[in-house]
């Protein structure tokens, strides 16, 4: 089933389906609240907070086609409220261990660090396409942006990390 479906059909109020748009994207809001909040405690209740967001907040979304970018504005948007509160800081934690999860090998520290310092979007972009396996243009679209730009912030997030793990 489609997203565009799975979506009316949680507009519509069914729940079956909604809990399928969340099993379906789990990983990607995932994958973004810790490219936004630098940690795994805080990237699950970002994750959380977004699905809820945007659950509450479904029967407004105009083009259910648009469910993925719509979806990841949220986080994006829920992290900037997050960061808009002070919040103490926390350790990195197991967002090395979920990193080693997804990769298959442990990270450095030194480049879970580096990748920890890129400013957001470049470390959701790189997030996105070395993690998640996007391509630019599906990138892009999940950014709200053209693929171009997509893949600059990209380039540019690989070149301050070169830059940074060259120091190590």
């Amino acid at each position: 089933m489609t997203n565009e479906t799975l979506v009316r059909k949680a507009q519509a109020g069914d729940v079956p389906s909604r809990e399928a748009l969340a099993r379906r994207w789990l990983s990607r809001v995932y994958g973004a609240a810790l490219a936004q909040m630098r940690n795994a405690a805080d990237a699950d209740d970002l994750a959380q907070e977004a699905f809820l967001r945007a659950f509450r907040s479904l029967r407004t979304l105009k083009d259910p086609a648009r469910f993925g970018p719509w979806l990841l504005q949220i986080v994006r948007n829920a992290a900037r409220d997050r960061y808009r509160r002070p919040t103490p800081p926390t350790a990195l934690g197991d967002a090395t261990e979920r990193l080693a999860g997804e990769t298959g090998s442990e990270p450095s520290g030194d480049a879970v660090r580096a990748w920890r310092a890129l400013p957001g979007d470049e470390r959701l972009v790189t997030w996105l396409k070395v993690m998640d396996g996007l391509r630019f243009h599906d990138i892009a679209e999940l950014m709200g942006t053209s693929k171009s730009a997509a893949f600059r912030t990209f380039r540019k997030g690989l070149a301050r990390l070169r830059k940074e793990l060259s120091r190590c």
